[in-house]
């Protein structure tokens, strides 16, 4: 028994620091940051290089979809996928049609920032819109040597 007690005070050295501690937490936070104000700046092609890669797939499945619903001819993926980069029709429509709904001033300027859990590939930044209950939980992954915003893995899967 008393070896087992005398285990745990070294037990506090075996746990993870703080998420605020990590290394990597500047560019974590850059990076979720950058998303808005490239948003708000309506610098698509920045937007969409921000994004994960889960995220800009989902985009490009639905604009594909919303194209086909609509009776327009039918467009490939990679024909999206470039115009998204570019910041061409496709893109620009997609964009401020989500504009027209949120509003990225709301996470910049009326919401309160934490980190969450901090993983290997993986972040969680909370923010918190003001008389909010609860943050928001933006997740945010590591693709490269470079943080993502999950913009879908954040809003779309609840």
């Amino acid at each position: 028994m008393i070896a087992a007690l005398s285990f745990l005070p070294f037990a506090s050295l075996v746990q993870a620091a703080p998420p605020a501690d990590d290394p990597a937490v500047p560019l974590i936070l850059a990076a979720a940051e950058s998303l808005f104000q490239t948003m708000k700046a309506r610098d698509y092609p920045s937007t969409w290089r921000g994004l994960s890669a889960k995220s800009r797939e989902t985009i490009v499945t639905e604009t594909i979809e919303a194209i086909r619903k609509a009776g327009d001819p039918p467009v490939s993926r990679e024909r999206v996928r470039d115009d998204f980069a570019a910041g061409g029709p496709l893109c620009r429509q997609y964009w401020e049609g989500f504009l027209r709904r949120f509003n990225p001033d709301d996470a910049l300027e009326k919401s309160r920032w934490e980190m969450g859990a901090v993983e290997k590939d993986r972040a969680e930044v909370l923010i918190t819109h003001k008389g909010a209950d609860r943050p928001a939980v933006l997740r945010m992954f590591r693709e490269g040597k470079t943080w993502k915003a999950g913009l879908v893995e954040t809003f779309w899967e609840r």
